[in-house]
């Protein structure tokens, strides 16, 4: 392996292990609580605790077994990495009594500094181990034996930061406080970079005893969960480096769980526990979510190949009734197109209830800025609906197959009412002769080749569909308008599209679609909308 390689792998595991010895080396006692998951990994960093303990009676307890031995490295292993990845604070994890002699120690330790772990524990007990507060049999390794564990597992790391922490189980097992101080003076001339002095009475003398002996330079560790009267700050002043409150967030939660679980039970409705369970808001965050979302709009928005959409103010000339329930409508048509990317420009006079998902751009009167706030560089299709059309979701599946088909600009064109629709219609022209009523686009379809002049073919039916190259030039169209103080909608800025050169194709519709311009218009969407849904 090249020295380059070398130092590569120790930065890429020693983070932790380095930020531990940090707090080890500054005044005061190190606090850790267990935990058996990222998510109480997170609880533990966010309370303030300096680390985490990758509890084993925590991971055996969660998936239903004792902690004797039953877990596997392998599972224990993937928990504790999990723990790593999910904080920035070090993990320290429980590892037993090695898995094994000393070449499964040498192998655990590799792993485990692989998975970015802080430090491990290893226990001076036989195999199979039984936990300390469990009565009965604890029996002891030889100390010659668990040396060499110890030996054998600062031979194996590879930075030099790792820390091997041996655990001396001499007052659990009853052998007493002189060979609990041999055993600990063995461990630590084998290397041990720390030592565990481990009890399981109410009081803390033997603690304060076992730390008024030490002799050595070797810090010591400690595990109050039995002896909890005496706080981390006079453990510290008797000597202690390292506290660690191994499980009493599985406790708590089993608490909190069966009492929550009981009320709901009990009033038959979960009103009771609301005010004292998490809500789901704090859940997302605990999750992620928020850092997700970044990462989404940062790497994923900008570059996926789907279609995205915007509803852009209109020409309506006042406020619909029902805009809220219109608006919910044309988001549901859109998803049902295919489109699951839904922002939204609002006006003054948007209403104040707008659909779940949908991205609110910054507000704005006219389509020109709301189009600018809408990020460049996405390299999917873009479908601009106006917000005085509601257009069916089969009209704009048509729109993003013209895109698909190579149209870098296609709009929806109604030439049902031909060169006479009615007064505030936007009126469209396009290269294709009608005869009779009837038209031939021919294989290449018909495109517009005029916006707003008089005896048009049709109208302009309130959406169109940009591919990225089409987008660009509808940008620089609404920067152009925005520059000139001359707002625009969307029929100005295609009409603008087609002044510069552009070639845009027309989907030729007859029906799908409604104007919402007036009161009138918003009571007759909202009376067909309703028939519709009730025929679903």
């Amino acid at each position: 392996m090249s020295a380059a390689t070398t130092e590569t792998n120790q930065a890429s595991v020693a983070p932790g292990a380095r930020r531990l010895r940090e707090l080890f080396a500054r005044p005061g006692a190190v606090r850790i609580a267990g935990a058996h998951n990222p998510l109480g990994a997170r609880l533990a960093e966010r309370a303030g605790f300096d680390g985490v303990w990758s509890s084993g009676l925590e991971v055996s307890a969660s998936q239903g077994v004792p902690d004797t031995d039953i877990l596997s490295m392998s599972e224990l292993l993937a928990v504790a990495s999990s723990l790593a990845g999910a904080v920035r604070v070090p993990v320290v994890a429980d590892c037993d009594a090695g898995y094994g002699n000393a070449h499964n120690v040498m192998n655990m330790i590799r792993r485990y500094e692989a998975a970015g772990i802080a430090a491990v524990s290893i226990e001076d007990k036989r195999f199979p181990k039984v936990n300390s507060f469990i009565p009965g049999r604890q029996e002891l390794a030889p100390v010659g034996e668990f040396c060499g564990k110890i030996a054998a597992a600062k031979a194996a790391q590879r930075t030099p930061d790792l820390m091997v922490i041996a655990r001396i189980e001499a007052l659990i097992a009853g052998w007493g406080m002189d060979e609990a101080l041999r055993r600990g003076e063995a461990y630590a001339q084998a290397g041990a970079d720390a030592v565990l002095i481990h009890a399981k009475g109410s009081s803390p003398e033997p603690i304060l005893q076992f730390l008024a002996e030490w002799r050595l330079p070797t810090p010591v560790v400690v595990v109050p969960t039995t002896y909890h009267t005496i706080t981390a700050t006079e453990l510290a002043e008797a000597g202690a480096k390292l506290v660690i409150y191994a499980n009493h967030g599985l406790r708590a939660g089993i608490t909190a769980v069966t009492d929550t679980f009981a009320s709901i039970l009990r009033d038959d409705r979960t009103t009771g526990v609301e005010s004292s369970i998490a809500p789901l808001a704090t859940v997302f965050d605990l999750q992620g979510m928020a850092a997700q979302k970044r990462h989404e709009a940062e790497f994923i928005t900008p570059f996926e190949s789907r279609a995205r959409s915007v509803v852009v103010p209109g020409a309506a000339d006042a406020p619909v009734e029902d805009a809220a329930a219109l608006l919910d409508h044309q988001t549901s048509a859109l998803r049902r197109s295919g489109i699951e990317s839904v922002s939204l420009a609002t006006s003054a006079d948007a209403p104040a209830r707008l659909p779940q998902d949908v991205a609110v751009l910054a507000e704005h009167t006219d389509a020109a800025g709301a189009l600018l706030e809408l990020p460049g560089g996405h390299l999917g299709g873009t479908v601009v609906v106006s917000g005085d059309a509601f257009v069916e979701s089969e009209l704009l599946s048509r729109l993003t197959a013209a895109g698909a088909a190579g149209s870098d600009i296609a709009v929806l064109v109604d030439v049902s009412a031909g060169a006479a629709p009615r007064a505030d219609a936007v009126p469209v022209s396009l290269n294709s002769a009608a005869h009779g009523g009837r038209r031939i686009a021919g294989s290449d379809g018909s495109e517009v080749v005029a916006v707003g002049r008089e005896g048009a073919d049709g109208e302009f039916a309130g959406a169109a569909a940009f591919s990225p190259q089409g987008f660009a030039a509808l940008r620089a169209a609404a920067e152009k308008r925005r520059a000139n103080s001359r707002p625009a909608g969307l029929a100005d800025l295609i009409a603008d599209l087609i002044e510069a050169g552009h070639r845009v194709r027309a989907v030729e519709i007859a029906s799908g679609w409604l104007e919402l311009r007036t009161a009138d218009d918003a009571r007759r969407a909202t009376a067909l909308l309703a028939g519709e849904e009730a025929q679903r």
